[in-house]
C-alpha cells in the first residue's frame, strides 16, 4: 500500500487525537429545568420591590379660593331681548297643557295659588309677574327712540301685551284668563293706591284694550260680552260706552241691551252708570228713527 499523504499526516499531527468520550461531556452539561416567570410574577416582584429614591420634591404652595370672573353687564337691548325670549317661552308651556276635563275641586279660600302644573296655576304666575312684580319699582327698562317720540319699554308691560294676545287668540274660551288676569291688575292697583304710590292705572286701560279687541269679533248669540262685564271688578262709563257703539249694528242691538240689563239687575253698584248708558242707546235710537221717518 501506498504511504499516508504528507498533508493528512501533518493535520493529524497538529490537531492529536481525540480524547473526550461520550460520558464526559453527559457530565459537563446540566440543561435548567426551572420555568420562566410569567408576567404576573414580574409584576408582584415589581411591587414588592424596594422605592427608588425620588429627587427632592418641590414645597407645596396653598392655593387661595377660587373665584370665577364676574360676567359681562348685559345691554339694555339684550336684556329686552332676553326678557321677551323668556315670556314667549312660558306661554309656549301654557299652550301645550290639556285643558282641564273636569272642573276641580276647590281647596277654600286658603288655598295655594299655582301648587299644581297646570294651564291655571301658569296664568297665574304670569298675571302676578305682571302686575305684582313691578309694583314699585316701574322706571324705564329702556327708551326707544323713534323719528317722532321716545316710546318707554318695559318688561311687564311686555307680559301684559303677550297675555292680551294670549286672550284675544280664542276669546270666548279663554275668558276666564282674561277675568283671572285684569282681577290682578285691578288688586295691585288698589294696593299701590293704598300705598301713596303715583303709578298708572293699569285696570282700566287693559279692560279697554280687550273690549276692543273682543267687540269685531262678536257674535249675535255670543254671552261671551255679558259674562265678562258681570265678572270684571269694576266698570267705568268708559267702558259700557263700548258696550253701546254695539248698537251701530242692528244685528247686535240685542246683545248690548241684554249685557246692560244683566248690570242693572245684578250689579247694583254700576246700576245707575248701567241705566244711562240703557238711556242713552234708547235716546239715539229714537232720534235715528225720527230722522229715517223725516
Amino acid at each position: 500500500m501506498a504511504a499516508p499523504q504528507p498533508a493528512i499526516q501533518k493535520l493529524y499531527a497538529d490537531t492529536g487525537p481525540l480524547s473526550l468520550s461520550v460520558e464526559e461531556e453527559d457530565d459537563d452539561y446540566e440543561p435548567n429545568f426551572e420555568a420562566a416567570e410569567d408576567t404576573e410574577q414580574i409584576l408582584n416582584k415589581l411591587d414588592n420591590a424596594p422605592p427608588e429614591v425620588s429627587p427632592e420634591r418641590p414645597p407645596e404652595v396653598s392655593l387661595g379660593p377660587f373665584k370665577m370672573p364676574p360676567p359681562q353687564p348685559l345691554t339694555e337691548q339684550e336684556v329686552i331681548e332676553s326678557g321677551q325670549n323668556t315670556i314667549a317661552r312660558v306661554f309656549s308651556v301654557m299652550q301645550t297643557l290639556e285643558e282641564p276635563v273636569s272642573k276641580k275641586s276647590k281647596a277654600g279660600i286658603n288655598r295655594l295659588a299655582a301648587s299644581t302644573y297646570d294651564r291655571e296655576a301658569w296664568v297665574t304666575i304670569v298675571t302676578r309677574l305682571a302686575s305684582r312684580a313691578p309694583a314699585g319699582l316701574e322706571e324705564p327698562l329702556s327708551i326707544v327712540k323713534s323719528e317722532n317720540n321716545t316710546r318707554r319699554v318695559l318688561l311687564a308691560d311686555n307680559i301684559r301685551e303677550a297675555l292680551y294676545l294670549y286672550v284675544l287668540e280664542d276669546f270666548r274660551h279663554r275668558i276666564e284668563t282674561s277675568v283671572a288676569w285684569l282681577c290682578e291688575e285691578w288688586y295691585n292697583d288698589q294696593v299701590q293706591e293704598k300705598a301713596g304710590m303715583g303709578t298708572l292705572n293699569h285696570y282700566d286701560r287693559w279692560v279697554l284694550r280687550v273690549l276692543d279687541g273682543m267687540m269685531p269679533y262678536l257674535d249675535a248669540r255670543d254671552k261671551v260680552l255679558t259674562r265678562f262685564l258681570g265678572e270684571i271688578p269694576r266698570l267705568t262709563a268708559e267702558m259700557l260706552q263700548r258696550v253701546k257703539g254695539l248698537c251701530r249694528d242692528p244685528a247686535m242691538v240685542n246683545l248690548a241691551l241684554t249685557s246692560l240689563l244683566y248690570l242693572v239687575i245684578m250689579r247694583p253698584p254700576v246700576r245707575e252708570i248701567a241705566l244711562d248708558a240703557v238711556e242713552d242707546v234708547w235716546r239715539s235710537c229714537k232720534y235715528i228713527s225720527v230722522c229715517l221717518r223725516a
